[in-house]
């Protein structure tokens, strides 16, 4: 058995589930396509569009982070390429941007950890986005890579 990967915000061990995720196949996907959005704002135009359609306060799961999710998709339109940011930022923000649009990415994949057609197939989507958007929507967070 591992030692759990400990936690880069508080230095706690994270517990091995979340780490799990984080480091799924699925979630590699996710992270792939975040960084593939980067520079694309109608990419991630559509992304948000698409988190808008989930309708994530009437999911049971979802709706404990629903408040934090669309917190993320309003501080990513207004951190976009064409926003004003100083040069000492950028490497942070891109970072955040990369963090919290793979978190969004995860969550519209249908064919994530947990298949979404399943009865608890958004509990793998409550994690990663509690675990990933919170960190990545901090204003004071130092910057991070998830895994």
């Amino acid at each position: 058995m591992s030692a759990p990967t400990p936690n880069p915000r508080s230095g706690q061990p994270r517990p091995a589930s979340v780490t799990r995720l984080l480091q799924s196949d699925a979630f590699a996907r996710s992270r792939r396509t975040a960084a593939r959005m980067e520079s694309d704002p109608a990419a991630l135009g559509d992304l948000i569009a698409l988190v808008r359609l989930r309708k994530l306060d009437t999911d049971p799961h979802l709706g404990a982070v629903a408040d934090l999710v669309h917190r993320a998709t309003e501080w990513l339109l207004a951190s976009g390429p064409d926003s004003t940011v100083p040069d000492r930022m950028s490497t942070t923000l891109a970072a955040r941007r990369r963090m919290a649009v793979a978190a969004l990415c995860y969550l519209v994949d249908v064919g994530d950890v947990i298949p979404d057609h399943r009865t608890d197939g958004t509990l793998d989507d409550l994690v990663v986005l509690q675990s990933v958007l919170s960190r990545a929507v901090e204003v004071d967070a130092p910057p991070e890579d998830v895994v």
